[in-house]
């Protein structure tokens, strides 16, 4: 079967019967289109926005205003491990758990994810009213502009807000992503890029400072995973509605556990790469991280390309192997390593001899990156194709443990190489640093480890895909 009759055979709105090996093999196959679709789709709209808005923003904001945007954004993303990793244990544990047919567990469970999220949040906003006034916010971000330190404290609050609101408000779309419903994950996430973009139009157009440019930007999440939320559990699965007079001990325990060592995985990811514009700010100034976000920005697209398949990987993976279907977890393995080298590598080059002419069409000449700068973006990106495909297999299988390890070391050995970098050679010097450390500390150890995973603990002749 050719690859256009296989998508026409796959995309249809009616499922597959599930009673057989191949029939889950199929719905399997099914549910990756859609939600891989869908997200191209999201995507695309994603990129399309941030193409636009991103000038305009840029020319309204002026260099120093929007670096420190992008910078307080950066620090307030670093946060993202403060849902403990709960987020990532609930997809796990639901996929687990529809692998096995167990609907009591996935009840269990998401009673118990939304119990720890909203606690979370509450815990952040507490802690931050009771810090921010005795912080100099200014001095910190190394900001000089009288507007800009006029403006930086209230668009911090307003970021940390809607951050911590959008921990426990954007549950629903981490159980759809479990039951292989991205789907309905995507068309959630592209109805707030929809609704962010008109709202941040909306304040530019009404010359609205930072703080409201932050909360346009930050609130359309937040209010479509509430709308999300109620939708999925009053229309789509009534019967999956959380009952939180059942809660028990042991589905804390089980979700807390896994959660635990993704906490771990998010803390060290964060610091690795999001602590590269506050590195940079901190060294060279606000200023600078214009160049390296907006450099960077262009550099995501081959990224967000190969995440389209890859999102919709990581629950298939758990799901088969709850169900113990080892081949189909190695064969689509190798098919998205191929998958991915075709759309990431060609795009990454063509960025790599177009970029410095195309940012400056794109924001104008005040932004011009350098080669050196451009190049270590390059090796990054292609770099992903590796890191992205570990990091779903590894998730799906459950595999955290040794990722915990590789990422806690990357991480420490990347901040120390990415400062000496930064003061060595300018803003490229986070992005190598970030590029020796990934292939030295995690792909090559993670590459080993796979092999050795897939021939000798399931047992499957990798010689002869067998």
């Amino acid at each position: 079967m050719n690859f256009f009759l296989r998508l026409k055979y796959y995309l249809r709105a009616e499922p597959f019967e599930v009673n057989s090996q191949e029939g889950r093999t199929q719905e399997r196959h099914r549910q990756m289109l859609l939600t891989t679709l869908s997200s191209g789709g999201a995507k695309i709209l994603s990129i399309i926005i941030t193409l636009a808005i991103v000038p305009l923003t840029l020319t309204y904001l002026g260099v120093e205003r929007y670096g420190l945007w992008m910078t307080i954004s950066s620090a307030v993303a670093m946060l993202g491990f403060s849902d403990l990793g709960v987020g990532s244990g609930l997809m796990n544990a639901v996929a687990d758990a529809y692998g096995k047919n167990d609907s009591k567990d996935i009840k269990a469970k998401i009673a118990v994810g939304i119990l720890f999220l909203s606690v979370i949040a509450t815990l952040i906003l507490l802690i931050f009213f009771i810090i921010n006034p005795y912080v100099a916010w200014a001095q910190l971000l190394n900001v000089k502009s009288q507007i800009a330190v006029k403006e930086v404290a209230p668009t911090i609050a307003v970021i940390v807000v809607f951050f911590a609101l959008s921990i426990p408000a954007g549950i629903s779309l981490k159980i759809q992503m479990g039951l292989q419903m991205g789907f309905w994950a995507n068309l959630w996430l592209a109805a707030g890029s929809i609704v962010g973009v008109a709202a941040v139009l909306c304040v530019i157009f009404l010359e609205g400072g930072l703080p409201y440019l932050a909360a346009a930007s930050a609130s359309p999440p937040v209010i479509t995973g509430i709308l999300a939320g109620i939708y999925f559990f009053s229309k789509q699965q009534p019967l999956l509605r959380p009952n939180f007079r059942s809660l028990k001990i042991k589905d804390a325990k089980d979700l807390g556990g896994t959660s635990g060592l993704f906490l771990v995985l998010q803390i060290s990811g964060l610091i690795a790469f999001q602590s590269d514009n506050l590195i940079i700010a901190h060294y060279l100034g606000v200023g600078a991280v214009t160049v390296y976000a907006v450099a960077f920005k262009i550099f995501s697209l081959p990224t967000l390309m190969m995440s389209l398949f890859l999102n919709a990987l990581w629950p298939a993976y758990a799901e088969a192997n709850s169900r113990g279907d080892n081949k189909w977890i190695y064969n689509s393995f190798r098919k998205s390593i191929r998958y991915s080298v075709i759309i990431v590598l060609p795009l990454s080059l063509l960025l790599l001899v177009v970029g410095k002419w195309l940012i400056v069409k794109w924001v104008g000449e005040s932004i011009v990156p350098t080669w050196d700068l451009l190049l270590g973006l390059f090796c990054w990106t292609v770099m992903t194709i590796f890191g992205g495909n570990f990091a779903v297999i590894l998730n799906g299988l459950g595999i955290i443990r040794f990722q915990v390890i590789t990422s806690v070391t990357m991480a420490a050995i990347n901040i120390i190489v990415s400062i000496w970098l930064v003061q060595l050679i300018g803003v490229s010097g986070a992005v190598w640093g970030s590029v020796l450390s990934l292939v030295l500390i995690v792909y090559l150890p993670t590459a080993l480890f796979l092999r050795n995973h897939f021939k000798y603990k399931l047992g499957l002749d990798i010689e002869n895909n067998n």
